[in-house]
């Protein structure tokens, strides 16, 4: 509840104070009562101030160092990604130039194994892996970027032997048909052998079925077998492969298997004749 009237202060106290005051002034003129006191008060004033100052500069010292080191991990990632750059375009030049090489060197071989320079070079790009290994349908996949014109049942070569045709072209890819397909025919001849072989559905392997009773049923293992230029397709006298085995088919009939020469899982670049077309 607030008061209804002043409250009353004796003078005298207002005089005991003026005095005491005075007197504690008088002292601390005179003789340095205070003096102490407040040196004291001073010290403790400047301690005060250097804790906060050295509180303050640890704490600026360690935003300083964090920021540092922020820019130093920030520096370490952008040269980490730098050199990974540049380890990556190295290897992409690296690659581009073995290729390029073994372009150029497949080139040479293609042209003096079938001595026309009349062929286009492409990459693989895939092969029906899973029906080669199994089935009897074996297939390959060019790529074709430039989307150029490539005649039916042109023979591709590959390796140091034709190894197929080509069978049709779909949008970026050439489709090629092995000689190792079942329902692939090669004319082909050794010293004593001339036969359509057929394609056995197995890798890299083609047979002939051939009278014994022929007299020209004097063929062994080992011999080498050549394409015989029948049929108009394929070049004459390019190696194909060797005689690995000879089965009896019937009374009057040998099987003769045919190992080929080249293999579509070793191969990367295939050269297909006919029609010039750009290389890769």
């Amino acid at each position: 509840m607030a008061r209804s009237t002043p409250t009353y202060t004796p003078v005298r106290n207002y005089a005991i104070s003026f005095f005491l005051s005075s007197l504690m002034l008088f002292s601390d003129i005179h003789y340095g009562a205070f003096v102490p006191l407040r040196g004291y008060v001073n010290a403790s004033t400047l301690y005060a101030q250097m804790i906060s100052n050295g509180i303050f500069e640890n704490i600026v010292k360690t935003f300083s160092s964090f920021q540092r080191n922020k820019n130093i991990l920030h520096e370490n990632k952008e040269l980490k990604e730098k050199i990974l750059e540049i380890r990556t375009k190295d290897f992409i030049h690296r690659k581009d130039n073995e290729e390029k090489i073994q372009i150029i060197n497949f080139h040479k071989d293609l042209t003096n194994s079938l001595k026309n320079k009349d062929a286009a070079i492409y990459e693989i790009a895939s092969i029906d892996l899973r029906n080669y290994l199994c089935c009897s349908t074996h297939r390959i996949f060019l790529r074709n970027d430039e989307n150029v014109s490539v005649g039916k049942n042109s023979p591709v070569f590959a390796g140091e032997s034709f190894i197929g045709q080509t069978k049709d072209s779909y949008l970026n890819f050439i489709e090629v048909i092995l000689l190792s397909d079942f329902s692939h025919v090669l004319p082909i001849k050794s010293n004593f052998l001339y036969c359509d072989a057929k394609g056995k559905g197995k890798p890299m392997l083609i047979s002939c079925k051939v009278n014994k009773t022929s007299k020209n049923f004097n063929y062994q293992i080992g011999d080498t077998v050549y394409t015989s230029g029948l049929g108009g397709i394929f070049l004459k006298d390019i190696e194909i492969g060797f005689i690995s085995a000879i089965d009896s088919f019937s009374i009057d009939e040998v099987e003769v298997l045919i190992t080929l020469k080249a293999n579509p899982l070793e191969e990367t670049f295939y050269g297909i004749m006919g029609e010039e077309a750009d290389e890769i």
